[in-house]
């Protein structure tokens, strides 16, 4: 392989999203090696475009950086930093879930990551284990705003189409709204998917996942980890809520993880707002 589109030869072909196919390239000048998303589908073209408005702007150290957006020869090109490594589903995968350490670690990175997009009212809407990856000494990187959207900004899609992977999405998603609290709870299936190994609401089908979720029903992560801690259990009760309202947002979590011990004190309406999400379906 050895294409080259503006000035950049592409080395590697690295795998494909639900808009294009991304390589490895290679900057002859700049001697930089990078990322480089191709749109395949061009009904997706004005997605393309938005993730690369999106993400232009955006500057922290558990986010993918955009270094570049062209049309070449008809051809729409993203360039990104190249992250060395696995995505956490890759990871998973191959090696079972994560130390209860190296969980944390990561929920805090990418916890900071969503602070940072939702203070400038950015939703991911869909965070999940194959959209970040580790970079160097086991940093996360936030990846892939292909449906990215200010929180206010006009839906993208039409009515009744759902936005997202079915198995990370919130309950409200599966009725077309996502807001900040929709990222938090995508954090929460993160989360618990890297405690056990899998995920929280595993259905055959999208209409079934969508059931388990509209319910928050699923099973404890003690059960398919025992020596998980409680802090953990707890902390992702607080996140797979079915009321928005209620859920923990991105800042709260980076609070916990300062001081684990709010955890510990109990609510005892926890339990009942819990049951009554599973009665309302």
């Amino acid at each position: 392989m050895n294409q080259t589109i503006r000035g950049y030869t592409l080395t590697q072909w690295l795998g494909s999203g639900g808009m294009g196919e991304v390589y490895q390239g290679y900057h002859e000048v700049t001697r930089q090696t990078v990322a480089i998303k191709l749109l395949s589908r061009l009904e997706h073209a004005e997605r393309f475009r938005n993730e690369a408005n999106v993400q232009a702007s955006l500057r922290h150290p558990h986010i993918a950086l955009l270094h570049d957006f062209f049309v070449e020869g008809g051809l729409s090109c993203l360039v990104m930093e190249y992250i060395e490594g696995p995505t956490i589903e890759q990871f998973t995968r191959k090696n079972g879930p994560l130390t209860e350490e190296a969980a944390w670690k990561i929920l805090g990175q990418v916890a900071s990551a969503l602070t940072y997009l939702h203070s400038h009212q950015i939703v991911h809407r869909d965070l999940k284990a194959g959209n970040i990856k580790f970079g160097g000494q086991g940093n996360a990187k936030l990846l892939d705003f292909g449906l990215a959207r200010l929180a206010n900004s006009p839906r993208q899609t039409r009515q009744g189409h759902l936005v997202g992977t079915a198995y990370s999405m919130a309950p409200e998603q599966f009725a077309g709204e996502s807001t900040t609290a929709s990222d938090c709870w995508a954090l929460g299936v993160l989360f618990y998917e890297m405690l056990t190994g899998y995920t929280p609401f595993g259905g055959t089908t999208e209409s079934e996942i969508g059931r388990l979720i509209q319910k928050a029903d699923y099973l404890s992560p003690l059960k398919l980890k025992p020596t998980l801690s409680r802090t953990s259990e707890r902390l992702i009760d607080k996140l797979l809520v079915v009321n928005p309202e209620n859920r923990l947002t991105a800042q709260q979590v980076l609070d916990i993880i300062q001081n684990p011990a709010q955890l510990d004190s109990s609510n005892w309406t926890d339990p009942i707002r819990k049951i009554w999400g599973r009665l309302k379906f």
